[in-house]
């Protein structure tokens, strides 16, 4: 097994996953074999119908555990006219459920507000002092994307006289309580629901609701065009694409492309975006409603969403392009420093790093580049006046919200799931956490801690042109349980490579097979492995392709992915 400069095991699907000849003969051969990779996501389904993804193909809203009771009571309510607050959360899966409620009830005509908690100054999660604000204005209290684990704080809620009901996706903790008065619907509640359900995020909790009050409320009333939230919310929370988010990110793009909501269409045209895709949604348009909450005011995020002027929505796209801009700055200077405290330290199992000059916003995206970098997990956390607030990111194999809850008392407060999670934590305690996290890590088993990199197969560069990369997007939308294809190269030689990027942070090869063809390559955030490389070394590669245009002309760029020294003997 091929091992990587990054460190990573080479996982070939193919090799133990060969593809059934009636798929090569129904796809061709790179097609048949990624659709065959993927069975689990087409449930083991290979016609067409399953694989394009359909409305028609969402699971019943009937087998949805304890949403109709939810939808009968709220409907109810709507009935008798009771006015509605959203409570919302600053991420963009807690922007987007918000905002998908509010231009729902808007539309309906339902007398709705709705509060995003400031991550500076309230931090995650419900607090008392906002419920209070809140049942003054309002009968109904709808909390999304948090609550799950709120039980002292939705309890306060009813006791103010307000309904309560809760939408999320997180993890339950071990102390979870319920309480009849207030009605959760969250599917990780439940051991007996089908599983595509707990892969929902808060916003596709959000829109499953939206589907039983039309049905209850009998509003002629056309649910598609919502689906534009619903998929940016899906995307930037990265939940696994499973059968029904891939249904609500594929129609949900479509209905993006539309450009019929007014903050969305100023969001595409002030980044000149044409055509989006997943892979936009991730990259471009989710990092910008996030960097309202990260380093501002996360309602600008909102606003943007549900605004109907499309002065206001130029106007909020502007600023949303000036914080994000700020937060890639801050982010960078961040990673830096973090890596290089890192030198210091040598056998880095997992990362546990502070300090008073770090921005609590961007500390959630410090700690995942420095789990891609480091493969191990990462805590990254800002200091102010004793208490640290941050984040936590973990590999696929290491599950750290478990290691979190076996110590919990350590922490403040602390919620998540078992590859990210948020907490605050007392300065005093870091040390002993750092220490503790790293011997948790450190019992695992080589093989529960070791990287591994899965790779759909093995294709020599020369085998891509335009139309052979256009049938990838047939798979489409990539994300988490759908990743973008990956393929194998061997037996390329160096011809040349240089430094690139503003800070000279990214690789750019030119490489040639055994038959002489020659091809550009480029490696994003490697620079540093640019002394383990060699002009005239023979290299195989994992990569991924992509069609780009420039000056009117098409071409294929290779996205280098990881990289081995090749055995030519």
């Amino acid at each position: 097994m091929t091992t990587g400069l990054t460190g990573r095991r080479w996982i070939v699907l193919e090799e133990k996953n060969k593809t059934p000849d009636f798929l090569v003969e129904k796809y061709g051969h790179v097609l048949a074999q990624l659709i065959y990779n993927r069975k689990e996501l087409f449930n083991n389904n290979f016609d067409e119908d399953t694989i394009y993804p359909s409305l028609k193909k969402l699971l019943d809203p009937q087998l949805f555990k304890d949403l109709d009771t939810i939808s009968f009571k709220l409907a109810d309510l709507i009935k008798k006219r009771k006015r509605i607050a959203i409570y919302g959360d600053y991420d963009a899966d807690g922007v987007t459920s918000t905002a998908l409620l509010v231009n729902f009830f808007r539309d309906i005509g339902v007398d709705v507000r709705y509060y995003i908690p400031s991550r500076f100054y309230e931090g995650y999660g419900l607090n008392k002092t906002a419920i209070r604000k809140i049942s003054q204005v309002a009968d109904v209290l709808i909390v999304v994307d948090s609550g799950t684990n709120a039980y002292d704080e939705l309890l306060y809620a009813r006791k103010l006289g307000l309904d309560v009901f809760v939408l999320d996706h997180h993890e339950p903790s071990d102390s979870y309580k319920k309480t009849e008065d207030i009605l959760i619907l969250n599917p990780k509640l439940y051991k007996d629901i089908n599983p595509l359900f707990k892969h929902l995020a808060s916003v596709g909790i959000s829109f499953y609701l939206l589907i039983m009050l039309r049905k209850l409320l009998q509003f002629e009333i056309k649910l598609k065009p919502y689906l534009d939230i619903v998929a940016i919310g899906t995307v930037a929370d990265v939940v696994p694409l499973s059968l029904i988010n891939r249904i609500f990110v594929k129609k949900g793009a479509q209905e993006i492309n539309k450009r019929k909501r007014p903050g969305i269409k100023a969001l595409l045209e002030s980044i000149s975006l044409d055509n989006v895709s997943s892979f936009e949604i991730g990259f471009n348009i989710a990092p910008r409603l996030n960097a309202a909450g990260r380093l501002d005011d996360a309602k600008k995020a909102v606003k943007l969403l549900i605004t109907r002027n499309e002065s206001i929505g130029k106007a909020l796209s502007e600023e949303l392009e000036f914080l994000n801009r700020k937060r890639q700055k801050l982010t960078e200077h961040t990673f830096k420093e973090t890596q290089n405290r890192l030198k210091k330290e040598k056998n880095i199992n997992s990362i546990v790093v502070a300090d008073e000059k770090w921005h609590p916003g961007i500390v959630g995206i410090v700690a995942g580049r420095l789990v891609e970098k480091y493969k191990v997990p990462a805590v990254v956390l800002s200091i102010k006046n004793g208490r640290a607030v941050g984040s936590a990111r973990s590999t696929p194999s290491i599950n750290l919200f478990e290691i979190m809850e076996k110590h919990s008392y350590l922490f403040e407060r602390f919620g998540g799931h078992s590859q990210a999670a948020g907490l605050t934590i007392p300065t005093k305690n870091i040390s002993e956490f750092k220490n503790l996290l790293s011997k948790a890590v450190a019992q695992l088993s080589g093989e529960e801690t070791q990287s591994f990199l899965e790779v759909d197969m093995e294709v020599p560069l020369s085998y891509w042109n335009v139309e052979n990369v256009k049938q990838l997007k047939i798979l489409e939308p990539f994300g988490e349980g759908n990743p973008s294809p990956l393929f194998v190269a061997r037996g390329l030689r160096i011809s040349d490579f240089v430094t690139v990027g503003q800070t000279n942070q990214h690789l750019k090869f030119w490489l040639k097979d055994m038959e002489k063809n020659a091809f550009s390559a480029l490696w994003w955030n490697y620079a540093d492995k640019i002394k383990e490389l060699s002009v005239g070394m023979f290299v195989d590669i994992v990569y991924t392709p992509k069609i780009s245009s420039w000056n009117g002309q098409t071409n294929i760029d290779f996205i280098i992915k990881d990289i081995a020294v090749a055995d030519m003997r």
